[in-house]
């Protein structure tokens, strides 16, 4: 299996060679450029194909939750992390709604991250535990208050199928494909077609962002 590719995206110099040398001591991955807007991201996606994008948020020219948007738009494959100072749920949902698979702080250790980086480029999502827990419980919030209104539309939760929901649920708690493979008993490939039909249903833009709107209908509680 090769390496896997990553290319770091930062308008500060010191950080991104902080993220380098945390790389530096994993052998199965290489850092493949390094770009310090989200326009010199997008060109060097193109030129570079990493596997995955570790992505800041506020940059000059075009900031990471637009440059994420686009690159999902034009290469789905390609993982982002989010990697901010920003502790903030609505950077989060905005991440998340751009195809982000990961949000993480920058203050995160060199062993989370390149855990983070393998764990997105086999097709999980990783968000910083906290975040996570504010998010939903603030979905969750506004799906009470929904329902005390009246019946809240389901949005395509209903086509899902019971197998589908069983697989969404492993899918909000983290597990690969592989991972919730084994424990069901499918094939990697089989739990792949299942993720991609409900990110379809849901209309969702990947993994994370089916999870937010499985929360948001009260379907992960």
């Amino acid at each position: 299996m090769g390496k896997v590719r990553v290319l770091i995206v930062d308008d500060h110099p010191v950080a991104r060679e902080g993220f380098r040398m945390m790389l530096s001591t994993a052998q199965n991955m290489e850092v493949v450029g390094e770009a310090s807007d989200g326009l010199e991201a997008i060109a060097l996606v193109a030129e570079k194909e990493p596997d995955v994008v570790l992505m800041d948020l506020r940059m000059p020219n075009l900031d990471g939750i637009e440059a994420t948007r686009r690159i999902k738009a034009e290469r789905p494959h390609i993982a982002v992390i989010m990697l901010t100072i920003y502790d903030n749920e609505d950077y989060v949902i905005e991440a998340i709604r751009a195809g982000a698979s990961g949000y993480l702080l920058k203050d995160t250790s060199g062993e989370l991250l390149i855990h983070a980086i393998q764990a997105v480029n086999n097709g999980a999502t990783l968000i910083k535990t906290s975040l996570l827990s504010e998010v939903i419980s603030g979905l969750l919030s506004s799906n009470a208050k929904q329902a005390k209104a009246g019946p809240p539309s389901t949005n395509g939760m209903d086509e899902l199928t019971d197998r589908e929901q069983e697989i969404l649920k492993l899918v909000a708690e983290g597990y690969t494909n592989k991972e919730i493979g084994k424990q069901l008993g499918l094939a990697e490939d089989t739990i792949k077609k299942h993720v991609q039909s409900i990110i379809a249903k849901l209309g969702a833009s990947g993994r994370t962002h089916a999870t937010m709107k499985a929360a948001r209908r009260g379907l992960i509680r």
